[in-house]
């Protein structure tokens, strides 16, 4: 599971960013981030079957930056991303987030980028009477700490006007919902799971309404 040692290295490769210095802490590595990662991923998962979300697949994302088209060259990541996503989402559906690294630990949920199929469902659905409950539930989530990010696009894109209600929503290509907290010790240990899975659930409206509004692009009432 994650703990002290996760950090320690994380900040330390931040600081060492090189692959020398990885190669001579590989086995630190393997301890502390990649094994504390599949054990915590996999009895995230089990806590999230068990709260009703059916099978639950967790990718841990490498820790290889993908550096084809980046000006910055160093080559690893500082951090640990994990998301879960629901079997019956299918690969486009909503996933819970969970990223953990030096002085922060961050919780979400949601789809980052919609897929060309889902984003005129999205629009639409946002546009009418489903989208009224989702302003509803984000609005809440707003007032217990949570945040999303920036929209998109700069306009709202036609057909809809540009005082429409839910001007801000339309203007995404995807969504999701972020809780941050400086408390990473929140995810450690063999309680940690437990402790962000409690969290997660803050989530659930944002995850049903997505899973529902764009799984075969079908525009809820």
């Amino acid at each position: 599971m994650f703990s002290h040692d996760t950090i320690d290295f994380l900040a330390a490769l931040r600081a060492n960013n090189s692959r020398a210095w990885f190669e001579g802490n590989r086995g630190a590595y393997h301890d502390a981030v990649r094994d504390a990662a599949r054990d915590f991923a996999e009895t995230l998962s089990s806590l999230l079957e068990m709260h009703g979300h059916g099978p639950v697949t967790p990718k841990i994302f490498r820790i290889n930056r993908d550096l084809r088209f980046s000006k910055d060259k160093t080559p690893y990541n500082a951090h640990v991303h994990i998301a879960f996503r629901p079997a019956d989402a299918g690969p486009d559906g909503p996933a819970w987030m969970v990223g953990l690294e030096p002085g922060k630990l961050t919780l979400g949920a949601g789809i980052m980028q919609f897929a060309p199929s889902q984003l005129d469902a999205w629009r639409e659905s946002v546009a009418g009477p489903a989208g009224a409950q989702l302003q509803r539930d984000l609005d809440n989530l707003r007032k217990r700490g949570c945040s999303l990010s920036d929209p998109d696009l700069v306009r709202v894109p036609k057909p809809y006007e540009k005082d429409h209600p839910r001007a801000d929503l339309l203007r995404r290509k995807g969504l999701v919902v972020w809780w941050h907290t400086d408390d990473t010790h929140m995810a450690f240990g063999p309680e940690g799971p437990a402790r962000c899975q409690e969290k997660l659930q803050t989530f659930a409206a944002v995850m049903v309404w997505l899973g529902q509004t764009l799984q075969a692009g079908r525009v809820p009432s």
